[in-house]
């Protein structure tokens, strides 16, 4: 399997030679997920690390009820999924497959084998693994400084914040409960018999009138 080391400028494989790079791999699976699902969802629990080998992963953190933000994406060589590898705990965010991806994914009882027999080995992997998470950490909390400061927020009519999304023009991703999904920029918000419905314009200036009651979630790209 030579994937992983065309991913050796990965932080994870820092410092690994060659022969070290070799037989870490063979603790790596390889598994294809299609566009639209989730590897793990935010509150999972879970013990594997992931890498993006092909794709593009987009993880996102919950803000309040259904909206998720975006805090970046995983394109190839991108590593993933490090918080709960390391202490078992739950997921603190949710990994969705934006592109058809082919995942590489390590357990947790694997590394820990595998350092067992390679302990100089295990000693370079623990140390990237902390730069990873530290790095991840600092990105990760600026992303959700940043999405608090959107002040996004649900009242009991169920009604979002759509005044900032239209006057700071931001896209958003919304899908409907029937699995529809439309991208854009919110127009505006118009209130009819039927409830609110949600003016969207895509990048070609495509108009969509979406009813409020008919989204299942939203998302900020």
């Amino acid at each position: 399997m030579n994937s992983i080391e065309q991913l050796g400028k990965n932080r994870l494989f820092d410092q690994l030679t060659e022969d070290e790079v070799s037989a870490f791999q063979e603790k790596f699976h390889k598994g294809e997920v299609a566009s639209g699902e989730y590897i793990f969802r935010e509150g999972d629990v879970g013990d594997k690390l992931y890498i993006v080998e092909e794709g593009s992963v987009f993880l996102k953190k919950r803000i309040m009820g259904d909206i998720e933000k975006k805090l970046f994406a995983a394109t190839t060589g991108f590593v993933f999924g490090e918080f709960s590898f390391m202490d078992g705990g739950e997921r603190s965010a949710s990994a969705f497959v934006e592109e058809d991806a082919c995942i590489l994914s390590l357990g947790r009882s694997d590394l820990d084998v595998f350092i067992q027999k390679n302990p100089k080995t295990g000693a370079k992997l623990y140390r990237n693994l902390l730069y990873i998470v530290v790095e991840r950490l600092r990105r990760t909390n600026e992303a959700y400084r940043h999405a608090v400061r959107w002040s996004l927020e649900i009242t009991g009519t169920q009604k979002l914040n759509f005044h900032y999304l239209v006057s700071e023009k931001i896209d958003i991703r919304v899908e409907l409960t029937t699995g529809r999904v439309f991208e854009g920029k919110v127009l505006q918000l118009e209130k009819s018999d039927a409830g609110y419905e949600v003016v969207l314009s895509d990048e070609a200036g495509n108009l969509a009138l979406v009813p409020y009651h008919a989204i299942a979630s939203v998302t900020l790209a």
